[in-house]
């Protein structure tokens, strides 16, 4: 009996060990504990350099594959991959069109032929002495 009142005797004081805490004190674990949690899920700088790394390399390869010079590389700097995809759909009709040759120019063109657009016919217009 007498080691069962010993029991219960450490058992009370291991009772009387535990601690209250006041709402203030709970209060200010908390916030400790979620500004830990909100340091730890912002990323450190290596990963920043990281995705940086990967979208310059990601333009780069959109650029090859759209048909574009990569040294404009460059200006896309900073862009996350759906604003590229963005730009360069609205930019790939309009270097598609630059490629293409222009049938229709406007201005004489020099066919030999003596006719009005000429290099002759200009001259004599303009009263400048044939060659």
């Amino acid at each position: 009996m007498n080691n069962d009142t010993k029991q219960g005797a450490q058992q009370e004081t291991q009772q009387a060990g535990e601690r209250t805490f006041t709402q203030d004190e709970v209060n200010q674990i908390v916030q400790e504990r979620l500004a830990r949690a909100k340091t730890s899920s912002e990323p450190d700088q290596r990963e920043l350099d990281l995705q940086a790394r990967e979208n310059a390399l990601y333009v780069r390869e959109a650029l090859e594959n759209a048909g574009f010079d990569k040294s404009l590389a460059d200006e896309f700097k900073g862009m996350d991959k759906a604003t590229v995809d963005k730009c360069l759909k609205i930019i790939a009709p309009f270097a598609q069109k630059m490629k293409e040759p222009i049938y229709n120019a406007v201005g004489p063109t020099n066919s030999g032929d003596g006719g009005v657009g000429s290099d002759s016919a200009i001259r004599a217009a303009m009263g400048l002495r044939r060659r």
